[in-house]
């Protein structure tokens, strides 16, 4: 078996690591971020702009029960997260 032994400072280790850490902060900080801000509940003009979908369609997969939804009097809203989980639950990977 041939082991490679690899010898650094620390100074040169501490490099790697705040590198390692920047990268990571700087891709998964935004998504934080934007989730964080995020309304949790969206009217139907929101949940229009952010799935493109018609009001007719949404209107319709509300009545077949395949969207969440909140209704009080008259004001429906649409939880965010369970709109997002839809979404990943249909989801199609395309083939290669």
């Amino acid at each position: 078996m041939n082991e490679s032994v690899i010898v650094t400072t620390e100074i040169q280790l501490e490099k790697i690591f705040s590198k390692l850490f920047e990268k990571k902060i700087s891709e998964t900080l935004p998504d934080l971020i934007a989730e964080a801000t995020a309304k949790p509940y969206l009217t139907k003009e929101e949940l229009m702009d952010l799935t493109g979908w018609s009001s007719r369609s949404i209107q319709n997969l509300r009545d077949t029960d395949q969207i969440p939804y909140s209704k009080h009097g008259r004001k429906i809203l649409y939880p965010r997260k369970g709109i997002l989980e839809f979404l990943q639950a249909h989801h199609i990977q395309p083939e290669k």
